[in-house]
């Protein structure tokens, strides 16, 4: 068995892809599929589940993938310690964050990221707060921003920005949250599916408010719900910082709500038991910092 070895077996989960990661080891694919199967062999277990479409991490693939991790960390920490240089991160960085902070933040993220880590190849993945819980729980994101009270014992959690949220409605509909309430209509819901802490707030709220007939109406985009509410088919919630910033053309309006409801704390997730090194400190911190700019 060779540290060569455990490199393959990252570049293969981090790539998803055979022939990537024999392009990034300098190897042939042949040699990849090689690899993997003395791996396995050796420690009697299969490590990947492999289809036509994609390729996952069995439960022994991520104890296999946390081990190479350490033993690349111990290894650039031993030369850093040898040589006096400063490790400089490199290979692929997994990011998660909702839709609708990717739209307030990426570029800022982006920006941050491309000036000071040229080396990373980063790829940012959108989708519901619950929904990239589980992928960075499953090693499939190396961390995530998400809205609202997460709770798991195997996440660290660091606070990075309190949004401020609002109803938006058709223009033409309501106005005010007694309009909502007095409505003789059934309300829609134009939402995120389910694992959307915005969807999961604004259903708080109406039962705060006893609005019980409603239904949702799930859109897979962030402008697919606002054009979908921009026509008149119902409400959504959102940060008001997006509407200001990327929809105040729209006939839209913004209705506030109460205290209680309209502030959400984004956070920062990743697993505890990941091993990270300190560039890899670093360069999370560059992100959480373009996150809130």
């Amino acid at each position: 068995m060779y540290i060569k070895d455990f490199i393959i077996f990252q570049a293969v989960v981090e790539y998803g892809s055979f022939t990537k990661a024999a392009a990034i080891t300098n190897t042939v694919q042949s040699n990849v599929t090689a690899r993997i199967k003395f791996l396995e062999e050796e420690f009697g277990a299969q490590l990947l589940n492999r289809t036509t479409k994609r390729i996952e991490l069995t439960e022994a693939g991520q104890k296999l993938l946390k081990a190479a991790k350490e033993l690349q960390l111990i290894i650039e920490e031993t030369k850093s310690s040898i040589n006096g240089n400063t490790i400089i991160p490199k290979g692929i960085i997994k990011i998660g964050c909702i839709h609708t902070t990717a739209a307030l933040r990426a570029p800022s993220i982006l920006e941050n990221f491309t000036n000071n880590y040229p080396e990373v190849e980063f790829r940012l993945k959108t989708g519901t707060s619950l929904g990239l819980m589980k992928e960075v729980l499953s090693y499939k994101l190396d961390g995530a921003f998400v809205a609202g009270g997460i709770k798991n014992t195997k996440l660290i959690m660091q606070p990075v920005i309190m949004e401020e949220l609002c109803i938006v409605a058709p223009s033409a509909t309501y106005q005010t949250l007694e309009q909502l309430k007095n409505t003789s209509k059934l309300l829609k819901l134009i939402v995120f599916n389910n694992g959307c802490s915005y969807r999961e707030r604004l259903q708080s709220f109406l039962k705060k408010m006893e609005i019980e007939k409603y239904k949702f109406i799930e859109m897979d985009t962030l402008d697919g719900i606002m054009n979908t509410v921009e026509a008149g088919v119902g409400i959504t919630l959102m940060p008001v910082e997006l509407i200001k910033k990327h929809y105040s053309y729209r006939q839209l309006t913004t209705i506030p709500l109460p205290k209680r409801f309209a502030k959400i704390q984004t956070v920062f997730v990743r697993r505890k038991d990941f091993p990270v090194s300190e560039g890899y400190h670093l360069f999370l911190q560059i992100i959480i910092n373009g996150y809130k700019a």
